[in-house]
C-alpha cells in the first residue's frame, strides 16, 4: 500500500476478475516472494495484461526478495513508458543507494549487479543513486517529465503516483474511529521485528502463539509463517473479528491471513509512518476491519508502540 487516498489494494486474481473501477489508483499484490521464478514471471505478465495501459509503477520488496529482476524485466518489456528507473532509498530509515548498491548501515547489496543482465539484454533499465527526500523528489520529476516507470520499495513510486494524480503529500485521508482492541499478528522472525516484539513485552504486552481466546485490549500473536502457518485457523480468523484493528506484520503473514479470510480488496486509509500503511478490508471474514501492514524489516524497536498510539488516537 502506498499511503495515498483513493487507493485500492487487491490480489492479482481480484484484478483479473473485477478491475478496480472507481479508484484513483490500484495497488496489485503479485504474491511472488514465496514462489519460483517461472511462476513469478507468469504472474507478473498476467498483471501487465490485466492492467492494460494503466500500469504506472512497480514496487520491489524492501529486502530485495521476490524475484526483483523478474519484476523489473516485466516492467521494462511492458512498453508502458520510455524506460524504467530503479532506486532503493528510504530516507527515514537511513537507507540509500550509492554506486548502484543498497546501503543500510554496514549492509551492502549490489542492486546494479542484480539487474545488469537486463541491461545486457538491451532493456531500458537504469539504476540511479539517491539518498535524501530531495533526491527522490528530483527523480519523481524526472519520471514524470521523461515518461519513465519508477521502481523502488515505495517512496519514489508514491511520489510519482501523487504527481500523476495531482495529490498532495499531506492530503487528508478522512477521520477514523479510535481503535480500542488491537491484535498484532506477527509471522516474521526478522531481527528488527523481534526487537519490536521485545519492546512491546517491556510495556506489558507479552507475545503468544495464535490461539482462540477472549480478546484483550492488546494481544500479540507471534509465530513462524514458514513453519506454523496452520495456526491461522478459521476459528482464529473469526476471533480476529473481535478487535477494532489488526496489525499484520510481515509480507508473507499479511498475504496468508488475508487470503485465508477470503478478502476482496483493501481500501487505503493513509500511512502510520513510511511503508507502514493502513486500510479497511472489503469482503470475507474480516470485512470492515481496519488493518495495518508492516514489513518485517521496517521501523525501529518502538514501531509497534507507534502503530498502537496511532490507532488509539483515531
Amino acid at each position: 500500500m502506498l499511503g495515498l487516498p483513493g487507493v485500492a489494494t487487491l490480489s492479482l486474481e481480484e484484478l483479473e476478475r473485477a478491475p478496480a473501477v472507481g479508484f484513483s489508483c490500484a495497488a496489485v499484490n503479485l504474491d511472488t516472494r514465496e514462489r519460483g521464478a517461472a511462476e513469478a514471471s507468469r504472474r507478473t505478465s498476467r498483471a501487465v495484461r490485466a492492467a492494460g495501459g494503466d500500469l504506472a509503477a512497480a514496487r520491489i520488496d524492501s529486502a530485495l526478495r521476490g524475484h526483483v529482476p523478474v519484476l523489473v524485466g516485466a516492467a521494462a518489456r511492458s512498453g508502458l513508458g520510455k524506460g524504467v528507473l530503479v532506486t532503493d532509498t528510504i530516507p527515514e530509515y537511513g537507507r540509500l543507494t550509492a554506486s548502484g548498491r543498497t546501503v543500510l548501515g554496514a549492509q551492502r547489496r549490489d542492486l546494479a549487479k542484480l539487474l545488469a543482465p537486463l541491461q545486457e539484454e538491451g532493456l531500458p533499465v537504469e539504476v540511479v543513486d539517491s539518498e535524501t527526500d530531495r533526491d527522490l523528489d528530483a527523480l519523481a520529476r524526472r519520471c514524470l517529465e521523461e515518461d519513465l516507470m519508477p521502481v523502488d520499495p515505495g517512496p519514489l513510486v508514491a511520489r510519482v503516483v501523487r504527481g500523476r494524480l495531482g495529490a498532495s503529500r499531506t492530503a487528508p485521508t478522512g477521520r477514523r474511529a479510535p481503535s480500542g482492541r488491537v491484535a498484532f499478528v506477527v509471522g516474521t522472525g526478522d531481527p528488527r521485528t523481534l526487537e519490536q516484539i521485545r519492546y512491546l513485552g517491556e510495556l506489558g504486552f507479552r507475545a503468544q502463539k495464535p490461539c482462540v481466546k477472549k480478546a484483550e485490549d492488546v494481544d500479540v500473536f507471534s509465530f513462524s509463517i514458514g513453519r506454523e502457518r496452520d495456526l491461522v485457523t478459521g476459528a482464529f480468523l473469526e476471533q480476529l473479528r473481535a478487535y477494532d484493528a489488526i496489525v499484520l506484520s510481515g509480507g508473507a503473514t499479511a498475504n496468508h491471513v488475508l487470503e485465508r479470510s477470503v478478502f476482496r480488496r483493501l481500501l487505503n486509509d493513509g500511512q502510520v509512518q513510511p511503508l507502514v500503511s493502513s486500510g479497511v478490508v472489503c469482503g470475507g471474514v474480516l470485512d470492515g476491519k481496519r488493518v495495518v501492514l508492516k514489513g518485517g524489516s521496517i521501523g525501529d524497536d518502538k514501531t509497534y508502540k507507534t502503530i498502537l498510539d496511532w490507532l488509539r488516537r483515531g
